[in-house]
């Protein structure tokens, strides 16, 4: 075959996958729609449209060498071509076995170019004989259960028998297999037909040039930068008017923002695209628990942008397990509290504004119960006992996204663990939005999902504590104030202050990030900045030296070798070329949460100058401009004095003619890496007692073999590398 007939079948294959995902999901659609019928004459319509999708995809399958999806087309047709003759009745065990079949097809789909499959023929096989059997009339003899598994690129495990089930009487409440729950949530998910007048192009080049037009934030904010220095000198008569350039900065900051927002818009979709695999999901839930549960969609094409929909994947499914596993009651227990047995599920999309989306999930179910999420917390050690009697039920739900809070009695594949919550809380507040409960018992529980319509560029507020500048994300700071020295309180070891008559705990970022503060001596009342801190419905006080406004800018990650940097979630750059952490205020809440008290850091001049860490001098020789200051940053953090070098030459140059205390040292580096710069030290009489530690991302034994030979006092490696590994390291050595 030559490369032009290869390339032929390769778009060919292409266009397939773009026209069955739109054909599979068609059929799920059908069969869920032709399950809720009443209507006679409605459910002749149905079986006519999902008879035509079966045989467009078993077309479209031959046309391209599928010949299981082909084959198991034509068997989910022997049963559709019956009934729409008037011979056969199709059943709740016709409904199972096809969307058995779907959930198959589901997987071949996803699976069309890869060699491995993760259905065998034997299994294969058997769901033909078994339509075929149901085709004719007649009732197979045993019923079978046939655990699809996610696409093989994920589980290896080939599925190349059924499952009979002892018990073919599914009990309700009953704890469901986990080899059919587990991939509820991996079902195959079609994409949007793409219509006429649409040019088809990959999302990874629109986020590619759009990753490219915010760099252009950066040059909107060097630009201010330079006209604010250049006004500041004008008004001590040292510069001519920049009247012209303050107006090109604000020509070029419209420009520069009407581009972002044209270019996020191209990455819209509807809420459907995520919405369409619901349905299936409730079905099966539903019949697992043995509940009868009536779900309805609204708002599904309202748009959004695509990355939000796809964190928001794991969070929805998660909420609606939620609430079939714990709000909505078996028939049973809703005939006996007087409801209908059929729970109600509700989904609804609304947009509020231009820039804000609201999604809903409301179940008439049991609701929360109060008092169980307070025993999980106390017994959690998150509350104490008698904090609990004075919370409000919207702060007793609001625990439920604290990790380890479950109400479930036991623990399942789908519920019970207190971890599931805590994700989908996290997930939401990464895309910029929110999330609140609101619950009456016996009645139901809502979720209430606020969203950002595109993700918007990052803004942040400028703090210092000390010398030390760190980036507050805008969307977690409900407000900034003051206060003075006399409104703060002590309750329970803990420091409070009071606004509009709620407690809010206070916290100094010095404390929390182990940085000796400057503030002012106690006998000066002066008031302090403080900014309102609020993650799901967590709040606290975050008192600071200074406050310097709002920045924009881009967020940066720090690269593989500092994914676990604690309490930072990356950096972004200011106009003047400083390169800034940004807080991860999630994990800085956590974090503040386990600073006791009594290891408060030195606050004055005085207790500063007894802390000693100060006179220490620490050398880093690293070539990376951002590990560099990154570095630089948590040492002198932590209060010692640090002086920077660009690669182990000029480190070395450094420390015959400085004292240092310690060297903190990359490995690879030009002219000459951290092996030889050790080995160097370690020769030289004069400073051979000065304690190196090597941080590199060289994880071999043979590295660390090698590290060790050279003399280095300690070898910590990049990718587990942790802000208190290093400097409790430091700590031990000087």
């Amino acid at each position: 075959m030559d490369k032009k007939q290869e390339a032929f079948l390769l778009e060919l294959l292409n266009d397939f996958k773009i026209e069955a995902a739109e054909h599979h999901q068609a059929i799920v659609n059908g069969l869920i729609d032709l399950e809720k019928n009443q209507d006679p004459s409605g459910g002749q319509r149905l079986i006519e449209t999902t008879f035509r999708e079966i045989h467009s995809l078993k077309g479209a399958s031959r046309a391209v060498n599928q010949i299981e999806i082909e084959r198991l087309c034509q068997s989910m047709e022997s049963i559709f071509h019956q009934a729409k003759q008037g011979l056969l009745n199709i059943t709740s065990q016709h409904f199972d076995t096809l969307h058995q079949t779907t959930d198959i097809l589901g997987v071949l789909l996803s699976e069309v170019e890869s060699k491995e499959k993760s259905i065998g023929a034997n299994v294969l096989s058997m769901m033909m004989k078994r339509l075929e059997t149901l085709a004719s009339g007649q009732v197979p003899k045993q019923s079978m259960d046939f655990p699809v598994p996610p696409p093989v690129s994920r589980n290896k495990q080939i599925i190349d028998e059924p499952v009979i089930p002892s018990d073919p009487v599914k009990k309700p409440g009953q704890q469901p297999k986990v080899s059919e729950v587990e991939v509820i949530g991996d079902f195959y998910v079609a994409e949007k037909p793409v219509s006429k007048d649409t040019v088809r192009i990959s999302t990874s080049k629109l986020s590619t040039l759009l990753r490219e037009a915010e760099e252009f934030i950066s040059v909107k904010a060097t630009l201010g930068y330079y006209i604010r220095e250049i006004q500041k000198l004008q008004l001590q008569g040292n510069s001519p008017i920049v009247r012209e350039m303050d107006q090109f900065h604000r020509s070029l900051s419209r420009m520069i923002d009407d581009l972002l927002l044209d270019i996020k818009t191209t990455l819209l979709y509807p809420f459907s695209t995520l919405l369409d695999i619901i349905p299936k999901i409730v079905r099966d839930l539903g019949k697992e628990y043995g509940k009868e549960i009536n779900l309805t969609i609204q708002g599904g094409e309202i748009e959004i942008d695509r990355r939000i929909l796809e964190d928001l994947k794991d969070p929805l499914i998660h909420l609606i397990r939620n609430s079939i596993d714990h709000g909505i009651e078996s028939p049973k227990m809703r005939k006996e509290a007087g409801k209908s047995p059929t729970g109600i599920l509700e989904i609804s999309i609304r947009q509020e504004s231009g820039r804000q989306v609201v999604l809903v999930i409301r179940d008439d179910g049991a609701g929360i119960d109060r008092e169980k999420v307070l025993s999980a917390a106390i017994k959690l050690g998150i509350i104490q006992g008698d904090a609990a009697e004075k919370m409000t039920d919207s702060e007793v739900f609001a625990l439920i996204f604290r990790s380890g809070i479950s109400t479930s009695p036991f623990i399942t594949d789908i519920s019970g663990r207190g971890l599931g919550m805590a994700i989908v809380a996290e997930k939401v507040t990464n895309t910029g939005g929110t999330i609140s409960i609101s619950s009456v018992p016996g009645q139901g529980t809502t979720f209430t999902v606020n969203l950002p319509v595109t993700i918007s560029n990052f803004r942040g507020i400028l703090v210092q504590v000390n010398d030390h500048h760190f980036i507050v994300p805008t969307s977690f700071v409900e407000r900034a104030v003051r206060i003075r020295s006399q409104e703060i309180r002590t309750v329970e070891s803990r420091q409070i202050i009071i606004l509009n008559e709620e407690s809010i705990g206070l916290v100094r970022l010095g404390d929390v990030l182990g940085i000796s503060s400057k503030l002012q001596k106690k006998a000066d009342d002066r008031p302090m900045p403080v900014l309102i801190i609020s993650v799901a419905h967590r709040r606290i006080g975050l008192m600071v030296e200074q406050v310097h406004g709002e920045q924009e800018g881009m967020i940066k990650d720090m690269g593989p070798q500092l994914l676990h940097v604690r309490n930072i979630s990356g950096v972004t750059i200011l106009g003047n070329g400083q390169i800034i952490p940004i807080l991860n205020i999630p994990e800085f809440l956590e974090t503040a949460a386990q600073v006791p008290a009594a290891q408060r850091i030195p606050e004055t001049e005085d207790e500063i100058a007894g802390a000693g860490n100060h006179h220490r001098y620490v050398l880093v020789a690293e070539d990376s401009i951002t590990l560099r200051s990154l570095l630089k940053n948590i040492i002198e953090s932590a209060g010692y004095r640090v002086k920077t070098a660009v690669d182990g030459m000029e480190a070395f140059e450094f420390i015959k003619n400085e004292v240092f205390d310690l060297v903190v040292s990359d490995v690879e580096m030009p002219r000459l890496n951290g092996f030889d710069l050790t080995a160097r030290i370690k020769s030289d009489k004069q400073i051979a007692e000065t304690p190196v530690i090597l941080v590199t991302a060289l994880d071999s034994p043979d590295d660390r073999q090698r590290g060790m030979e050279c003399g280095a006092n300690a070898y910590i490696v990049k990718g587990s590398f942790e802000q208190s590994n290093l400097l409790e390291t430091i700590h031990r050595l000087i």
